[in-house]
């Protein structure tokens, strides 16, 4: 894997348009980049396979220029953190992870194929993609004698699908090294960046009652699972739509016979923000619950995950740092903010300018048509570079 270069090996001049048809020009050999990697299947629960990613990851950064450090872990995939030299100023910390949500053989059933402009695959928006992004973003500085504004992180972690246990501290303590934060998630489906993230938490409840004969002595029984029922009703009405946040009892399981009285029963709740004084609200309501029965008794674990990602000033001012970069470009894209949680999450929390979205542009994460756009993620690829190089 070389630097891009365009037709010829030659690269054009870096006006801001020949930022672009520089990002244009590099377009097949990002495919190629990227088809490594989602070929390289890594999904979360599966250190070997996410390991033997980091292992070429590690390779192809090293050969293009990068210092790179390998964070092991334990229960998920090892870590990378790669360097890149700059000009001593604006310092940028890029987020990415490496794994996705698809289990081994999942490209047997839904292979790597492009069709006109679409390129479908699993882990190709979310976030195969976003990696190559920064890759070829730095690489396009280099080939086009571009000087980087700042020293540049990126920092590719393995579990994010499952929450960033184990890497939410080091994400934290690079983060607080750095002047901005930049998350190569994918963009918003219309290719939208993403200035708002909700945070993501989630409670579970469990109910111990007593259990009885359901037909000759019901009321010497004490129903977990009717203040299961009765937990649900009151923990679903803490949502609040004006404010955008959403509760939501997704799980619930109890008993283990029909002619028995529930002793024991479960629920877990989903839970999504906008504000962190939503989370704090809707927690001290969760954690304020009484059974109705004073004979069941109920223990409640959780909370939030992550912070959300609010419309901060520094995070305005950098959106509107790239929405310049992008006008410069010939370009234009709105502020999007969505449900589903980042990375960028923790850092936003932090104070630390943080913008979200710009690792690709497509559709279908999570889902079996899971793609990118292509001219359009090279796009984003040409304002990346924008942003390292210009701003």
């Amino acid at each position: 894997m070389q630097p891009a270069r365009g037709d010829g090996g030659s690269i054009t001049s870096m006006g801001q348009h020949g930022i672009l048809e520089n990002s244009y020009a590099a377009e097949a050999r990002y495919l190629e980049d990227l088809a490594e990697l989602v070929r390289l299947e890594s999904p979360t629960t599966d250190k070997s396979a996410c390991d033997a990613l980091a292992t070429h990851l590690s390779s192809v950064l090293v050969e293009r220029g990068w210092q790179v450090e390998r964070h092991a872990r334990d229960t998920v995939g090892d870590i990378i953190e790669a360097r890149f030299g700059g000009a001593g100023g604006v310092s940028t910390l890029i987020l990415a992870h490496l794994d996705t949500v698809w289990p081994l053989g999942t490209l047997g059933q839904m292979p790597l194929k492009r069709a006109g402009d679409k390129l479908s695959g699993p882990g190709t928006l979310d976030m195969k993609a976003g990696i190559v992004s920064a890759i070829t973003a730095v690489d396009l500085a280099v080939a086009g004698d571009q000087q980087l504004s700042g020293d540049v992180t990126l920092l590719i972690t393995s579990d994010e699908e499952t929450g960033s246990g184990e890497s939410r501290d080091l994400i934290e303590e690079l983060a607080g090294k750095h002047d901005r934060v930049l998350v190569v998630e994918p963009g918003r489906d219309d290719g939208a960046l993403k200035v708002g993230r909700k945070g993501v938490g989630g409670f579970t409840a469990t109910f111990t009652g007593l259990s009885a004969h359901a037909g000759n002595n019901p009321a010497a029984g004490a129903s977990a699972l009717r203040e299961l029922a009765h937990f649900l009703l009151y923990v679903e009405d803490l949502a609040d739509e004006v404010a955008g946040t959403t509760v939501n009892l997704t799980v619930a399981e109890g008993g283990f016979a029909s002619n028995v009285i529930a002793e024991r029963a479960v629920g877990r709740v989903d839970l999504r923000v906008l504000k962190a004084s939503e989370a704090e609200r809707v927690e001290r309501a969760v954690r304020e619950y009484h059974p109705r029965d004073k004979r069941v008794s109920v223990e409640i674990v959780g909370g939030l995950n992550r912070p959300p990602l609010e419309r901060t000033a520094v995070n305005e001012e950098l959106f509107e740092l790239a929405r310049s970069g992008a006008a410069a470009l010939g370009l234009e894209y709105e502020g999007a903010v969505v449900g589903g949680g980042s990375d960028g999450n923790f850092t936003s929390a932090l104070g630390i300018a943080t913008l979200d979205g710009l690792g690709s542009v497509g559709g279908g994460p999570h889902a079996r048509d899971e793609h990118i756009r292509v001219r359009e993620t090279m796009q984003r690829v040409a304002l990346l570079n924008w942003l390292l190089t210009a701003s």
